[in-house]
């Protein structure tokens, strides 16, 4: 994309000649023009004082063409931003090229020539000057007719004073109006319809704008909404040889040939880990506080945020937040990293206090396409300016509350995992140069579906087959082992209790500390109370760590007893079923490493 050049003409003015009363009607009219105007950096403010070289030209068109008129280059002095020039002191003006509208071009130095500007009427006097070359031969005048001539013909003397003046006042027998709404009586509403004229009109403030609304709030289309999940079609698959290398937007399956599958996007990881790995974020870099708008100024004010380095962006918006007394006098300019220019809002004649909206999703950008930035860095400064052409006070009206640059990008700086990270070997930290240790898992027994009823007054139990079937073996004597424990259980009893115990090498069983375990009651070491009398199911889980230093036999168990035996000393008619549950035992090869109950 092209950048911004390096000047701003702001306004002109043409002057045009002077024609001085005194001079005789025949004189010559002068060939020149006076053009005065206001020349502006592209960072907002006026151009340095200096000699500047410039180079005038008169256009038929906007646009295109070739100049009918130039003149330059020439030295224009310029002081805080303001020049004024003669047009035509070195090449004059000729009247007979001014027979249709013009377009005034400047271009300084050997910058490209701004935006051209329309040429008004004074410069035109120039076409005063064909006048004189007028002359007239064989001309009658009224002397020479014969008055009889004119006899038939209508004389200003005999109309009546309505004909010459078209005034209502000067009809004969006009009708009497006073009973009817004069257009100066009427309230500004009547002749405007403007909602904003209306007097009493109920307050609004408090209810949504549709600027203020998503898109899909206007639309109803399902494709405007925000984050569409895309559902996938049951019961469809890919034919054969082929394979599945993602979903359309209607939820189909998109299939390809194996080897077409082997190429994978850049922002195809999540699709390849089942949604576990990630490196598309959304950043937003925001102002760091308000900005007071200047009332009546041309020259505004700006704020600028600077944006991270976090990847290429796949969507860049930009949010902003403004109050002012009266929108329709404010022009709102966006200037990216690379300097180059957006207008956002440029007075569009609606009265308002304020613009909250976000650029381009929900609402288009005045010029500029902010999509550029699709594939690209966008990091370094961004500005945001500001100008108020209405007057309210010429101190300030309003501020930009907030604005930020939002992007989502395809990150080559971080990468996010969603779930636990298991590594078999070493993790290095590069910035630091250090090694984290990792532990392998040696082995891993899972006994599940355990189940055991039991009724009667009172009693402890245990499930899993005979006390010693839950065991495994170290590999090393220095190795943790993790014990990951999912139980379900049931009891009508009044109170009933849990235990997770082990033996080692078959000797006498050991209480773990399960302190925190469980979801309900104040829990106990070694044991899981629950107060209720209604047999309400509990599911609950588990994870503890223990190095046992041997190779020999570990075994475990859960161990369950109720109240009736052990927590009240009585004896009460009980029920008791567990299981489905799970005892999962993981040998985890680093020594003196730390685990954490979860």
């Amino acid at each position: 994309m092209k950048l911004r050049q390096a000047w701003r003409l702001v306004c002109t003015c043409m002057v045009g000649v002077l024609l001085l009363g005194s001079l005789p009607v025949l004189a010559a009219v002068p060939a020149t023009a006076i053009i005065e105007g206001t020349l502006q950096s592209t960072g907002g403010g006026p151009a340095a004082d200096g000699d500047y070289a410039v180079v005038f030209a008169l256009y038929k068109d906007q646009a295109g063409g070739s100049a009918f008129w130039s003149e330059g280059p020439v030295t224009v002095k310029v002081a805080s931003g303001q020049f004024t020039y003669s047009m035509g002191s070195a090449t004059p003006l000729k009247a007979a090229d001014l027979t249709t509208s013009a377009w005034l071009g400047i271009q300084i130095g050997q910058d490209p020539e701004l935006a051209r500007k329309p040429v008004h009427s004074s410069v035109f006097a120039l076409r005063a000057a064909v006048a004189e070359s007028l002359a007239c031969s064989g001309c009658v005048g009224a002397t020479q007719l014969d008055a009889a001539a004119l006899k038939d013909y209508l004389k200003a003397g005999d109309l009546a004073a309505v004909a010459l003046s078209g005034a209502y006042a000067d009809l004969q027998g006009a009708p009497d109006l006073s009973a009817f709404i004069k257009a100066a009586n009427l309230a500004d509403v009547a002749t405007t319809g403007a909602y904003a004229d209306l007097t009493g009109a109920p307050d609004l403030t408090a209810y949504a704008k549709t600027a203020g609304l998503a898109k899909v709030a206007t639309t109803g289309k399902y494709i405007d909404l925000g984050e569409i999940p895309v559902a996938a079609q049951l019961g469809k698959s890919c034919g054969s040889n082929l394979v599945v290398v993602g979903l359309k937007a209607d939820g189909a399956l998109e299939c390809a040939a194996p080897a077409a599958a082997a190429t994978i996007p850049p922002d195809g990881i999540d699709e390849i880990s089942n949604s576990l790995i990630w490196n598309q974020f959304i950043d937003a870099f925001s102002s760091a506080a308000a900005m007071a708008i200047p009332d009546n100024n041309p020259i505004g004010s700006y704020t600028e945020i600077d944006v991270g380095d976090v990847g290429l962006a796949q969507k860049l918006t930009v949010s902003v937040e403004l109050a002012n007394s009266d929108i329709s006098g404010v022009q709102v300019w966006l200037y990216d990293s690379a300097n180059q220019e957006y207008v956002l809002y440029d007075k569009s004649g609606k009265k308002g206090e304020g613009i909250k909206t976000s650029y381009p999703d929900l609402t288009k950008t005045v010029s500029g396409d902010l999509t550029y930035w699709v594939g690209k860095n966008p990091k370094g400064k961004w500005r945001l300016k500001v100008v108020d052409t209405a007057f309210l006070n010429n101190t300030t009206d309003g501020q930009v509350v907030k604005w930020s640059v939002n992007l989502q990008t395809l990150s080559s700086k971080k990468i996010q995992i969603k779930g636990d990270l298991i590594v078999d070997g070493t993790i290095t930290n590069a910035s630091l140069a250090a090694q984290l240790p990792v532990p392998s898992v040696l082995q891993t027994r899972v006994f599940s579906d355990y189940t055991s009823r039991a009724t009667g007054s009172g009693g402890s139990y245990y499930f899993g087959g005979s006390e010693f079937a839950n065991a495994i073996k170290p590999q090393k004597a220095d190795s943790t082992i993790l014990i990951s424990i999912n139980y379900f259980g049931e009891s009508n009893d009044h109170d009933h209790h849990t235990r997770l115990q082990y033996a080692v090498n078959n000797g006498g069983w050991n209480d773990f500390d399960l302190t925190g375990f469980g979801q309900q009651g104040t829990l106990k070491v070694g044991s899981y109370p629950d107060s209720d009398y209604n047999s309400t199911p509990h599911n609950y889980s588990t994870v503890v760590a223990k190095s046992f230093n041997t190779t020999g036999t570990v075994s475990f168990r859960m161990y369950h007893f109720n109240g009736g035996t052990f927590y009240h000393n009585r004896s009460v008619n009980t029920s008791y079923e567990s299981g489905p549950s799970t005892l999962i035992l993981q040998e985890l090869s680093a020594a003196n490493s730390s685990y954490e109950k979860r």
